[in-house]
Parts: structure tokens; sequence; C-alpha cells
């Protein structure tokens, strides 16, 4: 089922939840080749799990198809012009984002998942980003938009590096948006 966007009412709430893009990218921002991750970094998906626990995510249609999707367990909203073909409790599909914003306008937090076309419509939007940087230039058809470094805040950075289980290291980051001046 794909829903419309519906005008706000007047006496409706306006009130938004935190918006924050989560997502890895290689040094030279590949996000994805052919529609996988062009990575293996299971302690990296276990602090995805363990940060996303819970919580709706938004991505875009070739996003929550691709074999190595993760989604969540409790609401999935996904961009596509598409309808469903099959319902699913935990999924809905959205024409664009101001619908997906309208559906998810009651949530506390919500994590957009990608991809690239929706990171980047969603980039000046969204508060915090979860943004793990893997040390590598890898090849890929994919790419995280490019960021402008006066507008975010690292406050955490964890690095992880290469072992048995990890070809590459990687940095799990964290990022606040700038207050503006």
């Amino acid at each position: 089922m794909i829903m419309e966007n519906k005008p706000t009412l007047a006496n409706e709430s306006n009130r938004q939840p935190q918006l924050y893009i989560i997502a890895a990218m290689s040094e030279n921002r590949v996000i994805g080749n052919q529609n996988h991750l062009p990575w293996h970094l299971p302690d990296e998906w276990k602090n995805f799990k363990k940060i996303t626990d819970g919580k709706p995510f938004l991505m875009g249609r070739t996003s929550f198809e691709a074999p190595d999707a993760l989604h969540s367990s409790y609401r999935n909203v996904v961009l596509s012009s598409r309808a469903a073909s099959e319902e699913k409790s935990d999924v809905a599909y959205v024409k664009d984002i101001p619908g997906a914003l309208a559906l998810l306008s009651e949530e506390t937090e919500v994590f957009v998942l990608g991809g690239a076309a929706v990171f980047e419509q969603m980039l000046p939007l969204v508060q915090k980003l979860y943004l793990t940087i893997v040390h590598a230039e890898l090849e890929g058809d994919a790419y995280f938009p490019v960021i402008n470094q006066n507008e975010w805040e690292l406050v955490t950075s964890d690095y992880h590096g290469i072992d048995d289980e990890h070809q590459y290291s990687f940095s799990m980051n964290v990022y606040e948006r700038k207050m503006a001046d």
C-alpha cells in the first residue's frame, strides 16, 4: 500500500521526531556496490543494532530490498513510487519524504538508512549522523553525500582495527549538527 501525503490540520501537533542518519562509508564515500555493502564488519553491525534497536527506519525501496539490508523489528517506512508487493504490518510505503515524515510524526527518533538519494535529501533535515568510516578506498556505485564539516561536530569516535573477522579498520563516529550562530 502506498500512502498519500495528507494536509496537516491546524489543530494537529507539529511535533517532529529527531532525525538521524546511520551509515557506513569508505574513505572515498562509497556506501554500496551493486546493491550490496562492499565490506563485512560484524562489530559495526552489532553497534548498528544496539543503536537502532526498537526504532523506526526510513529508507528507499532499493535499500529496503537489498539482500544484506537490515530492517527494523518495530517499523519500516519505505520511499517508493511503486506499491508494495506484499503487505506487512511493520512496513509502510510512501511516495515522498513529506509523506514519510507525516507518517513518522509521532515517533521520538527516526533512523534514515539510505540509499544515496535518500541520504542526499535527508542530510539537511537530520540532527545527528552515526557515520562509520571504513578505512579503505573501495570500488562502488553508490556514494554518501559530501558533508560540510563546518555544519557538524564530531562528538565520539570509536576506532576498530583489522582482525580475523574484519578485513578493514573502521571508526564509528557520531556527529551532531552545530547550532546556528
